[in-house]
């Protein structure tokens, strides 16, 4: 019993050195849009050019990040056009990259991503010097998939489409000998329609057959202009679908211009057999509910967090700004006056401000341009050693792609203004727009969400109450809190709305009740509450990075794992194995003080009995 004994308090001892692997290896954030199961090739820039370059087929990309609103709206619509188009596989595949992973910086800023989400064609054969060719327009799954049959016929014009993609073009100068001498097949489909070459059900429906090829006959489009075939096969009407054999039989049937309608023939004629090779996709796109402002909602009580702030510049420098290939001319001196704002205004820590000045400083010496790589270095230079990630505390969101980076942005810049409006309260020597002028820069020309930075330019630059209507530092700090509520208003209810913290007209009614009045907003009331909230001496410092002596190498980050509406560290958990452990050591002790006291006592007895019989 004894040696069970052992056996289990080496297993108790061995549990504090199991404890903190397993903390680490608890995923603290997991930013992926994506689902493994969808079909989408999701890619870093380890795989990136190994996945693209060199294939036969061609790609449709996303470069998207998973913190952007428009990208969260947009995913539901990419993954029903990935299941869309899944057949096509052997033509052109869809992929995803998210710029949001600090490992894939290098590779976004090497292809040029400005804006998310972003969709780049690459040709096949594509090698590590092309970019890829963005595609432009409307985000709709039709339209991104017409522009995909319009990028596919482009690569036919070019002459860089391989040998075994299918022919989308109609028939020009071909005889039927041509199409037997071309095709190995005994049957070949000929899909009769009219001149009109802006419809894309006939070429989607040969891109939908190809994948099952040889077992589906390559199809081929036939238009007016060939009246020979016309009059040969006597279609009487368009569109009409003519099913040839090499013998020389053939049969004419009339069909619908519908994409749907041609799948269903071909399963007809030909799943026999391929029996159950062609099964539609069910539909992954949700129904987007109407936008609406939520009224009843029993928010947290406000607060500001150092955190989150903090948060929001180690992203935004070490990343959105990081990210571009090249800085210069405008872009540069929008990044100088942000840098120069938070220099003077940024109630941040001694470190963090000291970080923004060097920055600052650096940056002058580049009068003209600078690469994102060497911004990147300047920024590392900078932090001097101090942690490049914090984790989200006041902005944290029920999901990782919620809230965070947006959120502590908008929290960064509302606390700007208040801290200039204090330090400047009606003094009309500064300029009140200053704040607001350098939060515009930024959203221009580096805030990733490009649907986003939109939707804010044409705010600020509105007719009715744009930016330069501001005329004191008490109008800009009201100018943001009106803003920040009409894109709350514009986005409720969107995709990329956390269902835990929705968005309301701030600030809530029981945060505030003074503030909304039967309905109606009273701006002293606000601006007193906003002063209060985002004044530096309110800021909670709870959550921010420990950080011991920024020159040592090594992290000093103290990372937390939520359980329900607690939250613990890993130091937490680390101590409460230790407290287990020592309980347990001091459980076995006296056990074991026991048992050695029980067999004493047991050896006395039979001494004393032995003593008796002798």
């Amino acid at each position: 019993m004894f040696e069970q004994l052992l056996k289990f308090l080496f297993l108790i001892m061995g549990f504090q050195f199991f404890i903190n692997p397993l903390v680490d290896a608890v995923p603290l954030s997991n930013s992926a849009l994506y689902k493994d199961s969808d079909p989408i090739v999701q890619m870093n820039i380890a795989d990136f050019k190994s996945t693209i370059m060199a294939t036969s087929n061609a790609w449709l990309i996303e470069f998207y990040s998973s913190w952007c609103g428009h990208c969260i709206d947009f995913a539901p619509a990419f993954i029903q056009l990935a299941n869309d188009v899944k057949g096509w596989g052997k033509v052109i595949k869809v992929g995803a990259v998210d710029c949001a992973k600090d490992e894939n910086i290098p590779l976004c800023r090497d292809f040029e991503i400005m804006g998310y989400p972003t969709l780049k064609f690459f040709p096949a054969f594509t090698d590590a010097t092309q970019l890829g060719i963005a595609r432009t327009g409307g985000k709709k799954v039709e339209a991104i998939r017409f522009s995909m049959i319009d990028f596919i016929e482009q690569q036919f014009m070019e002459k860089k489409a391989p040998p075994h993609w299918p022919l989308l073009g109609p028939l020009q100068n071909e005889t039927l000998d041509d199409l037997w001498s071309h095709y190995n097949n005994n049957e070949i489909i000929l899909v009769f329609e009219a001149v009109n070459n802006s419809s894309y059900w006939s070429r989607e429906a040969i891109m939908d057959a190809h994948q099952y090829a040889p077992y589906y006959p390559p199809i081929r489009r036939v238009n007016m202009t060939r009246q020979d075939l016309i009059t040969k096969y006597n279609v009487q009407s368009l569109p009409a679908f003519v099913f040839l054999e090499r013998s020389g039989k053939s049969e004419v049937y009339q069909i619908q211009p519908d994409r749907e309608y041609m799948k269903k023939i071909m399963r007809k004629f030909f799943d026999s057999e391929n029996e159950g090779a062609f099964v539609i996709p069910k539909s992954t796109l949700t129904t987007r509910k109407p936008h609406v402002v939520h009224e009843d909602v029993k928010a947290a009580k406000d607060q500001v967090y150092m955190a989150d702030l903090e948060g929001a510049l180690l992203y935004a420098f070490g990343h959105e700004v990081s990210i571009h290939k090249l800085i210069a001319g405008k872009e540069l001196t929008a990044l100088k006056k942000l840098i120069d704002v938070l220099d003077r205004y940024f109630p941040g820590r001694a470190g963090m401000k000291e970080t923004i000045h060097t920055l600052g400083r650096n940056l002058d010496n580049y009068k003209k341009q600078i690469r994102g790589e060497e911004f990147a270095e300047l920024w590392h230079n900078a932090l001097n050693g101090r942690e490049t990630h914090q984790e989200w505390v006041g902005c944290r969101g029920s999901r990782p792609n919620f809230r965070g980076y947006p959120c502590g942005l908008w929290t960064t810049f509302h606390t700007l203004t208040v801290s200039y409006a204090l330090k400047h309260p009606g003094n009309t020597e500064f300029d009140p727009t200053l704040v607001l002028q350098a939060m515009k820069g930024f959203i221009k020309y580096f805030f990733g969400c490009a649907h986003c930075s939109n939707h804010f330019i044409d705010m600020a630059e509105d007719e009715l109450n744009p930016i330069e209507s501001v005329k004191s530092p008490r109008q800009a700090v009201l100018w943001l809190w009106a803003a920040h509520n009409k894109v709350n208003r514009r986005i409720a209810s969107d995709a990329s709305e956390d269902p835990k913290a929705p968005k309301i007209q701030f600030p809530a009614s029981h945060n505030c009740p003074e503030c909304r009045v039967d309905g109606v907003e009273r701006e002293e009331a606000v601006y007193d509450y906003l002063v209060k909230l985002y004044s530096s001496e309110n800021i909670s410092s709870t959550g921010l990075l420990v950080q011991i002596n920024p020159a040592r190498s090594g992290s000093s980050r103290i990372q937390s794992i939520p359980l329900g509406s607690l939250t613990f560290t890993s130091y937490d958990i680390s101590l409460c194995a230790a407290i287990y452990l020592v309980s347990s050591l001091i459980l076995m002790l006296v056990l074991c003080r026991i048992l050695v006291k029980r067999r004493r006592f047991v050896r006395k007895q039979v001494y004393d009995v032995c003593g008796k019989l002798m």
